[in-house]
């Protein structure tokens, strides 16, 4: 946990009576709630992290905002409750995603604070690599070694880096999780796979540890680390608390490690190898249908890691023929992912997001495709879609006239010169229905913002404010926020928004987005529009001790929706029954609540306040 939230967390018990005056805690999108012995909570409102309180029906809310999951992490943990228990936590269990999209996102998280280092040794390599090429430098110099061996490290040991990041992701030892991908390119293992003298290990003369390299390869680590997660959870908890400190890794590490090497590891390889096979067989059965086919899924092999089982295929064909036609397909794959890439460029708005999505993009057209895959495009999952399609069609042109290389090269643009022959003309052709249709799709599919810019004219001329278009939620009467009865809301703690008095219960997304979170008790839900803007759709007030009782949530984490989209239903009736109020309020929670605001009718998209 962050030293932030554990001292905050620490500060907020000690305020509020501390443990002993602490019947229950629990939260719900925005707030902490607290059931305390004696009311104490005069000097919350000094902490900077605390946007507002409220007492309410015996019930003590403290609100902070959309991260006030870590602040409750981090007091439930110093007040050793269960986090997973069904008590009015909010907490509960979460709205389960599609595979694919907990997996992408998983990837995402863990591949989000290594791309930096990605695209800068991604940078050096692809400058190299054109160089070489170009022969302006020859990779037999020092200069070429030592250079590769800073710009390769990276690559070479991104298990290491990976396992880390999963580490944090995954909630587990750091340090374990480097430990077990160092046991896994030990130079023992990688030796013996690059010299193929030995087909496996036999571990106690009975279990088989096949022989892999797993240099540069990234799925392993991943759900080795994964595994250690659990593995640690259930050890530590059996084991005497006086054991625990040097048993608990003891076993952790030693029962994932054979897990990782004997099980997790060969699988990923296999899948591999799997994939080799179906290649040279689709060559066989048509140049055209394998250009198609490798095209659309070399994004996704690069994205899991398998996309190392491409690799031995290209030389054993420079080998044997003299020339291969699976690498040109690569480079086909790499262009439309910057193509895509360079897309996002034109749809995010803030300076960080977009030197991000640039350096990927230039990183992409020298080859270097994973600060794209992790940092952008797992993010814009339509962009991802688009960059498939359009290394699909450019990979089918291409081999459709026979397009080949004849020494194996980076696949990016300084790679051109290996192309030159009789069938340059077409890998220049190549090149342009990559990047081009990679780009216009991926321009179309992506929603346009919903935050615009303009420059104020006030104090000082240089100071931006946004202006966020949202629609109406709900067919019934608008209400100002000013006229909530929550005057955590009324008093725009949470930020700029609007509320409505619904005529029926069908509840429709104030703009397009992403679905980011959806409270256990069903009473709110969070999302985010294409700029970044984060808006609250809060489903009546006080309506958290409903328990989810009378909502139905129609959408789940990490669906676009449109204003068009029903996102809930709400049984009106059933709140009336309660004494709940029903007013539905609309906040945006990470913008300055003088942030300008316009609302439009949910039936003629006319603007109702500006």
């Amino acid at each position: 946990m962050d030293n932030k939230y554990e001292k905050s967390a620490h500060e907020i018990i000690n305020l509020i009576g501390g443990r002993n005056n602490i019947n229950n805690a629990w939260h719900c999108m925005t707030r902490l709630r607290f059931n305390l012995h004696e009311i104490q909570f005069d000097k919350l409102n000094d902490l900077s992290m605390v946007v507002g309180t409220k007492y309410h029906n015996k019930e003590l809310q403290i609100v902070i905002g959309t991260d006030v999951t870590e602040y409750y992490d981090a007091i439930a943990k110093q007040l050793e409750l269960d986090k997973f228990s069904a008590n009015q936590s909010g907490k509960g269990k979460k709205e389960k995603k599609g595979i694919i999209s907990l997996f992408m996102d998983t990837v995402s998280g863990v591949f989000g604070p290594i791309v930096p280092a990605i695209a800068g040794a991604g940078m050096i390599k692809g400058l190299m690599a054109g160089l070489v090429a170009l022969n302006v430098i020859s990779n037999k110099t020092d200069t070429y070694i030592v250079l590769n061996m800073i710009a390769s490290g990276v690559f070479t040991f991104l298990p290491f880096f990976v396992a880390a990041s999963a580490a944090k992701i995954f909630k587990t030892n750091e340090y374990l999780a480097v430990a077990l991908a160092a046991a896994m390119q030990f130079p023992t293992m990688v030796d013996a796979a690059t010299k193929g003298a030995i087909k496996q290990f036999l571990l106690f003369s009975v279990i088989p540890i096949p022989v892999f390299n797993y240099s540069g390869t990234v799925i392993p680590i991943i759900f080795t680390v994964l595994a250690l997660k659990y593995v640690y959870h259930y050890v530590d908890k059996y084991m005497p608390q006086a054991l625990r400190t040097v048993f608990s890794p003891t076993v952790s590490l030693f029962v994932t490690g054979i897990i990782a090497l004997g099980l997790i590891g060969p699988i990923s390889i296999y899948l591999g190898d799997l994939l080799a096979t179906s290649v040279n067989s689709l060559f066989k059965i048509s140049p055209i249908l394998a250009g198609a086919v490798l095209g659309a899924i070399r994004p996704a092999a690069v994205f899991t890691g398998l996309h190392h089982a491409f690799t031995p295929i290209a030389l054993q064909n420079f080998a044997n023929l003299g020339y291969d036609r699976l690498m040109p397909t690569m480079f086909m794959a790499n262009l439309a992912i910057t193509g895509a890439t360079a897309a996002v460029y034109f749809k995010v708005k803030t300076k960080p997001e977009k030197s991000i999505v640039a350096s990927s993009a230039v990183s992409g057209l020298l080859g270097i495709t994973e600060p794209a895959l992790f940092g952008v495009l797992s993010k814009y999952k339509k962009a991802f879609v688009a960059a498939t399609i359009g290394s699909s069609l450019a990979s089918a042109f291409i081999t459709f006239f026979g397009v080949r290389i004849y020494g194996y090269i980076l696949s990016s643009i300084f790679s051109l010169p290996a192309y030159i022959g009789k069938y340059f003309v077409f890998a220049i052709i190549g090149i342009i229905i990559a990047l081009v249709s990679s780009f216009i799709i991926a321009y179309l599919m992506i929603p346009n913002p919903n935050a615009k810019i303009e420059k104020v004219k006030e104090d000082d001329p240089s100071e931006e404010r946004k202006i966020v278009e949202l629609h109406e939620v709900v067919k019934g009467k608008f209400l100002p926020l000013e006229k909530v009865s929550d005057d955590v809301f009324s008093s725009k703690m949470m930020g700029n928004g609007f509320a409505m008095k619904p005529e029926n219960g069908r509840v429709f997304a104030p703009a397009s987005g992403k679905i980011v979170t959806i409270a256990a008790t069903k009473h709110a839900i969070g999302m985010k529009n294409d700029d970044g803007v984060e808006i609250l759709i809060h489903l009546g007030i006080d309506s958290v001790s409903l328990k989810g009782a009378g909502f139905k949530i129609l959408v789940k984490e990490g669906d676009f929706v449109t204003p068009k989209t029903n996102i809930a239903q709400i049984d009106l009736n059933y709140l009336k029954e309660n004494g709940i109020d029903d007013t539905i309020v609309v906040v945006i929670t990470n913008l300055k609540k003088s942030t300008k605001l316009n609302v439009l009718s949910i039936a003629d998209d006319k603007k109702i306040i500006n």
